[in-house]
């Protein structure tokens, strides 16, 4: 390999000045102005813009002519405030969440490869590769480049691009015509982000950057993401209030405009300026109900939970890409999960040995077997030789580097137990592993032939094997039936089983089976079943063959019945689109699966209406994350994969995700809260604002009142509901549907029963009802102190309202340790209230209070939650 000089310096630049670096390109990276602005194309924000143009020009109206309105820009104010805070925080939340991504693809993209450069062999970043460019490649490396051999022949696992888990034989090019770019099965080309298993050779860069195959599916996957389901109820939602306050709004001028004429008439002042004056007025606050019905709080609320819950998450090794996705994790019912590293540990690890004659001798003392201590000397002696000579893997710093997965297991075996007794210095030959043949030998100088490979391409003429002493024996009718038993029983197990043989003149010579395994993750089961108790159906998706993948999926609690439906990737195939979803609610494995495969399952599971998950680290991956509704990649996946998801799982766990679905259920929970104590505010501003004039009644609240229970219903609520707990309960419960109403029956019982108490109380106290205001006024007949205390009730009333909202049960105190601006922010408005009570008449039209009004407007307010609590005794179906 030492003949080749590469390109030189001057050649390096041309070819860079004529066909560009090897870097991937990349959606550009947002400013965070331009999320910003991109931010005020959302629903909701667009009806506060409207609600905000509306404010102002009556505002100036009310400047201009002083007689007719009132220039209140108090509210004016508030709103533009809701604005920049709700499209603030979610702008930040979405600029720092893309930080941390690019962050991540960037120092995964910071990795060296091997280049000839002016005769000598250099390294330099993958980045800085040039069409042309000689590169050097052994076991372990990542092909950098697409191009052709020039020298050498190697093992590479295609896996990230093709789906195929066998390891594809590479060879150079020579006279032959060099094959079409897309033909990933050639043996005379080799492709970017695929991996060396074993050999060592020289390739040329014929393709760089997108031009190469990861490149153009990179390229393709940069298109715009899909709305959650969440956001489109949430939408829906902005659609049926926005139709709420405009039909208060309209009901509440007919009702005014028609009283203000009656009264007019009969005050004998029925004339164009009285008239002119009670259109404006009642124009005026028509347009102050409408601004009161759009909730300005929530795209707030949810851009801060989505903000907070992006951060706890990343503690837990879940980088989130897209905040909305959090949520939409909480309504996924069924997840397609690879078994690599995500099911499984990702590392193949020695677990048994055993002989012709069915001895087993295990690697852990976990049961009756042997223990491989107690092998004999003269057994182990040959065990070693035959796994360590025949071995492409090498030590380096105490651990197996290179080679292939299996390599590297055998030797890491070895070296955790200080077994490292054989000198690679006596190989003489070395045959590679063949894919036909399905074996690897070598050859020691001495004339000892080693063999390892799948038992059932090389047992069929081998008629002996080592006894647990060491000795040569004939294989016996007996032994064949225990070891046969034995073998069928591990791979039940879903060991993979490796054959150790040695070669004595025309004689074959059984040393040991060696039984390898991923093994299932330790907390896997618990997982499963946990996903399961929360209605999230898991499906392991894998291309191990359909023994492998059952023991698997038995081990992890995937496979639990005899109903379960477990399919190959040619009976999925055999499937027609309607007679597959008619399976899929009990489908709990595909094996031999294809990439095809996986972008089939998801959109079938769309079809069905439901909210689906898919985890993945192949480029091959990368259309069905980009599909799925919540993608999950994996941490040391490749760039592409991580680009098409919507979350990255650092970890590679299973686990990370059943927390994915437990903060989304939890940041639901969150919004739901919101949304009761909100609209139940909303309702009864509304239903008030309409009700006073039927009663006789002037409104009930100033346009500055009006303005501070905005305030509460909106930015404090969302503070308030912001860091609502995960309780592990949420995930005991299913998944809500994706079509379902966001408004569920509970919710609106909620909000019906407070809503209607609160206004029943406000109106009884403001008409007088059992003579109340005589206690208010002390018989002094003050209105003033009336719309007081009835304003100071209502406060109350919402405030002790947001207890009820918090839990679903008796306990209105259940958690709230947990959530401490929550008793901040109500104990700080209740403070605020007196404040404003005692000190602020002037702006808010109130006159000061004694403590015995403060007990009474407590007393008479703490009354709604006696009364929520009948309520949650009669409904049965929880928020």
């Amino acid at each position: 390999m030492n003949n080749f000089k590469g390109l030189s310096s001057a050649e390096v630049a041309a070819s860079k000045s004529a066909h560009g670096d090897n870097k991937l390109s990349s959606k550009e990276a947002n400013s965070l102005l331009s999320i910003f602005i991109e931010s005020f194309k959302d629903q909701w924000i667009l009806i506060l813009l409207a609600a905000l143009g509306l404010k102002i020009i009556f505002n100036f109206i009310g400047m201009i002519f002083p007689g007719i309105g009132e220039a209140n820009w108090y509210e004016a104010i508030s709103l533009i405030f809701a604005i920049l805070l709700s499209t603030g925080f979610s702008a930040i939340s979405q600029y720092q969440n893309e930080q941390k991504f690019n962050t991540l693809q960037e120092e995964a993209s910071k990795t060296n490869a091997k280049v000839y450069r002016d005769g000598k062999l250099k390294e330099i970043l993958v980045d800085d590769i040039v069409k042309g460019d000689q590169i050097l490649l052994q076991t372990g490396d990542k092909i950098p480049v697409d191009g052709i051999i020039l020298s050498g022949e190697l093992k590479v696992n295609q896996a990230v691009l093709n789906g195929e888990s066998e390891d594809a034989t590479k060879i150079a090019l020579g006279d032959h015509v060099e094959p079409d770019s897309q033909d990933l099965f050639t043996e005379l080309k080799i492709f970017r982000g695929t991996v060396v298993t074993s050999g060592e050779a020289v390739m040329e860069a014929t393709d760089i950057g997108d031009h190469t195959v990861l490149g153009s599916i990179n390229t393709s996957l940069q298109e715009d993401g899909k709305d959650s389901p969440s956001k489109e109820k949430l939408n829906k939602l902005a659609e049926n209030i926005g139709v709420l306050g405009y039909s208060a709004g309209a009901a509440y001028s007919v009702i005014n405009l028609i009283l203000g004429l009656l009264a007019l008439n009969t005050a004998n002042n029925l004339n164009l300026s009285s008239i002119f004056l009670l259109v404006i007025e009642t124009i005026l606050f028509a347009v102050t109900i409408i601004i009161m019905a759009v909730p300005e709080g929530l795209p707030m609320m949810l851009a801060l939970v989505s903000s907070m819950n992006s951060g706890r998450l990343l503690a837990q090794n879940i980088l989130v890409r897209h905040p909305d996705t959090i949520e939409t994790a909480g309504y996924m019912n069924i997840l397609f999960s690879d078994k690599t590293g995500t099911i499984t540990e990702g590392k193949l690890s020695v677990v048994d040995f055993f002989l012709g004659d069915g001895t087993l001798y295990e690697t852990t003392d976990e049961s009756s077997a042997a223990d491989f201590s107690s092998m004999s000397e003269k057994l182990l002696k040959q065990v070693i030789h035959g796994i360590g000579l025949n071995n492409d893997a090498n030590v380096a710093d105490g651990i197996a580097v290179g080679s292939n997965a299996t390599d590297r297991a055998l030797l890491d075996f070895l070296i955790n137990r200080n077994l490292l007794d054989f000198d690679t210095n006596t190989i003489a030959e070395k045959e590679q592993f063949n894919s036909a043949k399905k074996y690897a030998s070598v050859t020691t100088k001495s004339g000892e032939i080693y063999i390892k490979g799948a038992p059932e391409f090389i047992l069929d003429d081998c008629h002996f094997y080592l006894d647990k002493d060491g000795n040569k024996t004939a294989f016996t009718a007996a032994d064949k039936d225990k070891f046969s038993a034995l073998s069928l029983e591990q791979a039940n197990r879903s060991m993979r089983l490796l054959a150790i043989l040695k070669k004595e003149g025309s004689d074959k010579i059984l040393i040991a089976i060696v039984c390898i395994r991923d093994n299932v993750r330790d907390s896997i089961k618990q997982t499963v079943e946990t996903m399961n108790k929360a209605g999230v159906q898991v499906v392991m998706v894998t291309g191990d063959r359909k023994e492998t993948a059952i023991a698997i999926a038995k081990e992890a609690g995937i496979v639990t019945s005899d109903t379960d439906l477990i399919l190959t990737h040619d009976e999925l195939e055999n499937l027609s689109d309607e007679e597959l979803k008619a399976q899929l609610p009990n489908m709990k494995v595909v094996s031999r699966a294809l990439p095809m495969d996986k972008k089939r399952l998801i959109e079938a599971a769309q079809d069905l209406d439901m909210v689906c998950g898919m985890t993945g680290d192949g480029v091959n991956d990368s259309p069905a994350l980009k599909a799925a509704d919540v993608g999950f990649s994996m941490g040391d996946g490749t760039e592409v994969a991580r680009e098409a998801s919507d979350i990255v799982i650092l970890n590679n766990s299973l686990t990370s995700i059943e927390k994915a679905v437990l903060y989304g259920r939890t940041m639901s929970k969150s919004v739901s809260k919101f949304i009761i104590f909100q609209l139940t505010v909303n309702v009864t501003t509304i239903a008030m604002s309409l009700l006073s004039p039927l009663f006789g009644l002037k409104e009930p609240f100033t346009i500055i009142q009006i303005l501070w229970i905005n305030l509460i219903m909106d930015t404090l609520a969302a503070l308030a509901f912001g860091e609502e707990p995960t309780l592990d309960r949420y995930m005991n419960e299913k998944p809500v549907a994706k079509k379902a109403n966001i408004l569920t029956k509970y919710m609106k019982s909620a909000i019906g029963v407070a809503s209607i108490f609160i206004t029943i109380v406000c109106l009884a106290i403001l008409k007088n009802v059992a003579g109340i205001q005589d206690f208010i006024t002390n018989g002094s007949g003050n209105f003033e102190m009336v719309t007081t205390f009835t304003f100071t009730v209502f406060i109350y009333a919402i405030i002790f309202n947001s207890l009820n909202t918090r839990s679903t049960g008796l306990n209105v105190f259940e958690h709230i340790s947990e959530n401490k601006k929550f008793s901040i922010v109500m104990i700080s408005i209740a403070i605020a209230q007196s404040l404003i009570i005692q000190f602020g008449g002037q702006v808010f039209n109130t006159v000061p209070m004694d403590i015995e009004h403060y007990i009474v407007a407590l007393a008479i307010a703490v009354l709604i939650i006696p009364i929520d609590f009948i309520r949650k005794a009669l409904t049965k179906n929880k928020c």
